[in-house]
């Protein structure tokens, strides 16, 4: 499940056949087929397959949920590999924005470096409130924005 669906649609009370569920959600009927594979509760085993809205958003809700992955402060997501991992090397580059974020009005940071499996550039996003706790976490080979370059 590649994009956010908008389960706010879904009526809870309300019995769904596969194809208005696609039309509902904007997927395709044989990803909704897919779903009964995966565990989808349909009412009963006779054709057409009906889905009771709760138990529709309920499924969805637990596939959106198994989806996210939880970050330690040294680990960034690889969207290639699509799990948490750590830059290579522990080493990261700065950049610092000249935008400012909070209501402390701290300046926006890019932490970058580079996946330890597939060598892709991941990021992570903080800001210079943070930047000491990111000294000492990470081996820092440019910092770029606050005239340490």
């Amino acid at each position: 499940m590649s994009k956010t669906l908008k389960l706010r649609l879904i009526k809870k009370r309300e019995s769904y056949s596969f194809k208005q569920i696609s039309e509902l959600l904007c997927v395709h009927q044989r990803t909704v087929q897919a779903w009964k594979q995966e565990g989808l509760k349909t009412i009963n085993d006779s054709k057409p397959f009906l889905v009771m809205g709760y138990d529709l958003q309920e499924f969805l809700n637990q596939k959106q949920q198994n989806r996210k992955c939880t970050l330690q402060e040294n680990e960034f997501y690889c969207m290639k590999c699509r799990k948490a991992v750590k830059s290579l090397n522990n080493e990261v580059c700065i950049e610092v924005s000249t935008k400012t974020i909070g209501k402390h009005g701290f300046k926006a940071l890019t932490v970058k470096g580079y996946c330890e499996f597939c060598n892709s550039l991941v990021n992570k996003f903080s800001h210079e409130g943070k930047l000491e706790e990111i000294k000492n976490t990470f081996n820092i080979v440019n910092l770029r924005g606050l005239g340490h370059e």
